[in-house]
Order: structure tokens, then sequence, then C-alpha cells
């Protein structure tokens, strides 16, 4: 057939910042349709502009009932629906030829939801999007709406056939979602639909979605543990709320409920690489190494083709660099390395520019006593520095290792200052002593960035750091600072000039201001994080309320010997909060005194009795305890006791012990931090 037309259909309210990107995707369609109800912006003269013939109608709180109006106007032999925040990638020629001779009534097309701004961040699902005009079909759904039982009332289901179409969505990147309020109006939408057909578990699906949205965690779960009771099991999003189950129950540290759905579900859905991983991502968590390891397996073999096949909705990866991502590092945890560092390789040959993959093989030959400026140059071949995105994987990777040397010396050639990655190049001149040219570099980025009108965020961080700078060579902060700086970075820092000289006038603790307290916590986190202490014992010294977050601070970056001396004080002066007993207790219990280690984790969790670590480390001292009891009980026995219950029990507690240590309760530090902090 040679008279095959095609008709673009959307439906639009103030959409002016996105709507030229949606009509030059379509350019060249027989004919644009746009319903708009009631732009007050230029959505309509851009879409005119576009060659669309626009509708103008009133909202009814019904996306069925505009769609369906769009269709009264429709002149095309196919149509093909898209939303203002989508683009079409796919060429319309492709598109035109998938139409050539088909004796489908309707094809799903594969949409791209982007729901951030890494590569990665992506979720994809497909829908029926491109149909035959004049055959009577009819959208149904307020919110969610769908043509897909109009189509299937009138044919079976092979009318419906699936294509390799590609959209990309915009609408759930979070700027969007905001500026939009669609959390408030879906929600609103799917109450009126709920009144309508109450019984509806496709709405309760979606209200389930729109809570989660909104945080309502524990709400959430509740939708989607009802609806699995009412939802057929044929229903194509049935799968769908398995994942997001699994999710909120991964969310709320429930792994206990995650493994029994999901050894029911697989049953059904073993094809569904997200199932497999969120097993995978459960059984890790509770030190069930192995068992994770053959789930990521498992949905690493699943045949990417399939995943893109649109049966299920999948985040990017899940059956490519994720699993590889997860098996690295259950390696790594198992000290096999090299093993750890294939599994990232192979990771990255998926996505070069997934950075965790990119940081765990950094960090897999620096355990394997590679140099830095070995790794970097390996790093450098893996993901060729030519766009600004992949010279920040780079850079970031090696400033997760502590690499800071090596990022100093790096060719500013080919890393020139940029707005994502001047933070890490200026953060490595600080801490290895360059602070006059980390001032410099301050300058020139602050410079650029102010021509080209960046966003005033990232002049707050560079200010910062040179904030931290000023105060480390002079003991005090510049007026060359003061003046360019933003006013709430300036009131902040003279706020703590202040409070200086007014403990020099009157020696006495300072009540913290309510209003600059988050401010002196990220500066106080960001002068131990640069090693310049002299800004953060002059905040402690100032502000004592902050003297158990400084030693937390010190002792997550390693610097055992200094964090020791402030958790001395805190339980001196009996103010030491759960978290500082639990590292105290940690340790004691890695010198091996589990006795007194028991002690310092009971406190702990008298004062915060959720605290898992807490309770995972009083669990190991009672084990270790017990271990050491029976093996010297075993030593008093003759030879006639080789075999039998106290070996048998004795091996028990090993495995148990074993188990525990491999979940995520100790402290993690790099291994450059492990190799540098001193023992108490």
């Amino acid at each position: 057939m040679n008279n095959i037309t095609l008709g673009v259909h959307l439906i639009v309210k103030d959409e002016a910042d996105l709507l030229p990107h949606c009509l030059a995707s379509v350019a060249g369609a027989d004919e644009i349709v746009m319903i708009d109800t009631g732009s007050t912006d230029e959505s309509i003269a851009i879409a005119e502009a576009h060659g669309a013939r626009v509708l103008q109608r009133e909202w009814t709180d019904d996306f069925a009932a505009a769609r369906n109006e769009g269709l009264v106007h429709a002149s095309t032999n196919w149509i093909l629906i898209l939303d203002a925040d989508e683009c079409l990638q796919t060429p319309l020629t492709e598109l035109r030829s998938l139409l050539q001779n088909t004796q489908a009534q309707a094809f799903t097309v594969n949409i791209e939801n982007w729901v951030g701004f890494r590569p990665e961040d992506k979720v994809k699902h497909s829908a029926v999007r491109l149909f035959r005009n004049g055959q009577g079909y009819q959208y149904s759904g307020r919110i969610h709406e769908g043509i897909d039982t109009s189509i299937l009332s009138k044919h079976n289901l092979s009318a419906i056939e699936h294509s390799q179409l590609q959209i990309i969505h915009f609408g759930y990147l979070p700027e969007i979602m905001i500026r939009k309020d669609k959390i408030n109006r879906n929600r609103h939408l799917l109450h009126l639909a709920l009144t309508e057909y109450p019984d509806d578990p496709f709405h309760a699906y979606n209200l389930a979605v729109n809570c989660c949205q909104d945080g309502r965690l524990q709400e959430t779960e509740t939708l989607l543990r009802q609806g699995l009771h009412h939802v057929a099991l044929e229903a194509s999003y049935r799968p769908t709320m398995i994942r997001d189950l699994c999710k909120i129950y991964q969310a709320q540290g429930k792994t206990n409920a995650i493994d029994p759905l999901l050894m029911i579900e697989l049953e059904r859905y073993g094809d569904y690489p997200d199932l497999h991983f969120l097993l995978g991502q459960s059984l890790e968590s509770q030190g069930l190494l192995e068992r994770a390891l053959l789930a990521y397996q498992l949905a690493e073999s699943i045949p990417e083709l399939e995943v893109l096949s649109g049966k299920y909705v999948c985040e990017q990866g899940m059956s490519t660099f994720r699993p590889l991502y997860r098996m690295g590092l259950i390696s790594q945890r198992l000290g096999l390395l090299e093993d750890a560092a294939r599994f990232f390789h192979r990771a990255l040959q998926h996505h070069a520019l997934y950075t965790p993959a990119l940081q765990g093989i950094a960090a897999a030959f620096q355990r394997l006593a590679v140099p830095d400026e070995e790794i970097a140059t390996l790093l450098i071949q893996l993901v060729p520095p030519t766009t600004s995105i992949s010279r920040s994987a780079i850079i970031d990777s090696l400033y997760e290792i502590n690499a800071y040397e090596t990022i100093t010396t790096l060719s500013r050639d080919i890393f020139p200052l940029e707005l994502d990655t001047a933070n890490w190049i200026i953060s490595s001149l600080i801490i290895t002593g360059k602070q006059e040219d980390a001032c410099t570099a301050i300058r020139q980025i602050t410079s650029l960035a102010a021509q080209d009108n960046h966003d005033l965020e990232h002049q707050k961080q560079w200010y910062t750091l040179w904030a931290i700078c000023q105060w480390e060579q002079y003991g005090e902060f510049k007026k060359d600072l003061l003046n360019h700086t933003s006013d709430e970075l300036r009131s902040g820092l003279e706020y703590i000039e202040r409070s200086q000289r007014q403990q020099v006038a009157c020696p006495a603790e300072i009540e913290v201001d309510p209003l600059y307290s988050s401010f002196l916590s990220d500066l106080l986190g960001q002068s131990v994080k640069l090693h310049q202490h002299t800004l953060s014992h002059t905040l402690v010294d100032l502000f004592p309320a902050y003297r158990s977050e400084f030693a937390t601070v010190l002792y997550k970056e390693g610097d055992w010997q200094a964090a020791g001396e402030e958790f001395i004080v805190l339980v001196r002066d009996k103010i030491a909060d759960a978290n500082v007993l639990f590292y105290i207790g940690e340790i004691i219990f890695d010198k091996g005194h589990y006795s007194e280690a028991c002690e310092w984790f009971q406190q702990a969790l008298e004062q915060e009795p959720e605290h898992e670590s807490a309770r995972i480390g009083l669990s190991l001292c009672y084990l270790q305890q017990a271990k050491l009891s029976m093996e010297d009980a075993l030593q008093s026995l003759n030879d006639a006791h080789v075999h039998g219950p106290l070996q048998e029990d004795i091996g028990a507690i090993r495995k148990s012990i074993t188990l525990l240590n491999r979940t995520p309760w100790h402290t993690q530090w790099s291994f450059r931090q492990s190799e540098g902090r001193s023992s108490l």
C-alpha cells in the first residue's frame, strides 16, 4: 500500500518548553492534531508553527475524553500517540515502512522513561501507541488511559504486534514532576477514577505508584499487597506490581518479606531480570553471597532481546551491567579480586559510563597493588576522555579510591576545569596540601561559571572550598571571598567569625542558631573530609554540640586516632549517642575483646533499639564467646571425642559468624583509608 498516511495526536497544556522538541521529532507526519486544554503560554503558537491543527477544549479531568476528541478529527490511516514531554526516536521513514502491508491493527512501542540525568537512570516499558484509524476504537480511563481494551473487544490478541519503535519520555524527571505538580494532579484523577470504579485493581495499583512518588512507603505497601489479591494473574501490569512491592520492602528493610514472595513469583516470571536482581540484593543484604551471586547470574543470563521485547517494565541494564557490577562487588568481598575486576570490566563493556563499575575496577586494582598512576591510565583506556561525561566518570572514580595526588597531576589539556569535575580537582589539591593552586583553580572556575550564568549551587560548593582553604592558611575568611560569594554563604561565614569574637570576649559554650545549623554541619563534614582540621577544630571548640558529629566523620574517614580521642571526651561527658557507642564497640570487637564490645553494643541498643548494626554486632559477640568456650572445652576432651555434637555445634556457630560478618553491619573504609589509619 502506497497511500498510507500517518497522523500524530497530542494533548497539551502549557508545554512551551518541551513541545518544540516533541514536534521536531515527528516532522514530516501527514497530520498533527493537538488538543489544547487551556494553555496560557506559547504552546498553541508553537504547535501551529509546526503545522499542527489545534483544537481548544475545556479540561474535564479525563485524559481518555481528550484523546477521543482528537480521534474524531483524525483523517489519516494510522495514528501515533505522543505526549508533549516525549520525542520519537525512530525515523518516520522506518515507521512508515513498518506499516506497509501489515495485517496488524495496532503496535506497541518501546518507551524509555528518563528518571534522572545519569545515562543509566532509565526505566523501559511498552504500550500501544500506534493503531489504525476509522475502526471505531476508543480510549478508556481518566488517567493512564489506554486503547488496548477497545481493540481487543473487536480482535484477538494477535491483532496487536510489538514493534521496535522508540519513544523517549522526559516527564518523570524530578524537576518536571515538581514543576507540573504531577503527583497531586494524578492523585486527584486516581481518586475520581476509583470513585467511579472502586474495584478496578489497575487504578488502585497506580494510586500505589502515586503514593510511592510522594514518599508514602507504608501506604504504598498496603495498596500493593491489597492489589495483588484482586488483580488477575494474566494482567500485564501484575509483574510490575511484584517488582514495585519488592522495592518498597527493600526500602523499608523488610528483606524477610522479599524472599518468599519472589520464590513464588519467579516461577511465573522467570524471564523477568528485575525480579532476579531484587532477589540477589535481598540475599546479599543477608550475607547469603553465593546464593545472591546465583540470582545475579540468572538475571544476566536473560538475553537482552527478550528484555527489549516489551513484556516487562525494566530498569536499564538489569540483564547486563547492573548484575555484573553486583557480582563484582561480591567477588571483592570474598577476596576474589581478579574475578571482581573481570566482572566490573564486563559491566563496562555494556555501559562504559557506569560509574559504580568504573569505581569498582579502580578499587579492585588498587587492592591488587597497582599504582594509582597505572589505574588512571587503565580508566582512560576504558573510557576515552573525549567528553565532559567521560572525564567526570574517570576523575570521580579516582577520587573514590582516594587517588588525590594522581588527580592533581592529570593533564589540564585533557582534563580541564569543568562544572562536573572542578569540585574533585579542587578538593584533591586541598587534600594534597596545594592550597594556593586550589585557590587559583577556584578563581578560574567561578569566573567561567559567572560568565556563563551557571547555577549558584556549583558556585556555592567552590566558594565553600575556598573558605576552608582560607581558614587553614590565615585563620580567617578574607574579604576577597566575602565580597564575592552568595549572601547565604557570606552570612554563614560571618556568623562563625562573630561567634569566635563572642567566645573570646566571654568564654562560654555558644548555643547554635538554628538558622545556621545545617550550614555548620556541612562545613564541618567537608573540612574533615578535606583533611583541613584547623577549621573543623575551630567549629567544634565554638559549638561543642557538633562534637559527636565531628567524631563520627573522623571515624568514617579512617582517622581512628583522632576519632578515638573524641569518643573518650564524649563518653567522659556522658553525651555519646548511639552511633558513637556502636563505633566504640566496633573498635573493641575488631581487637577481639568480645565481652567488652558486648557492653558498648548493648548501650547503643538501649539508646536506639532499632540500631540494626549494633544488634548484629552484639549477636556476633555472643557467638564468638560461645565459640571460644566450646573450643576450650573441646581441647580438654581426649581423642575419643574428635567427632560428636560439640564439634557440630562449633561448626554451626562458625557458619553463623561467617554469615553475619557478610552482612553490611560493619563500617567500611576504602583500601587507602584502611591502609593509612592508625590503631588505637
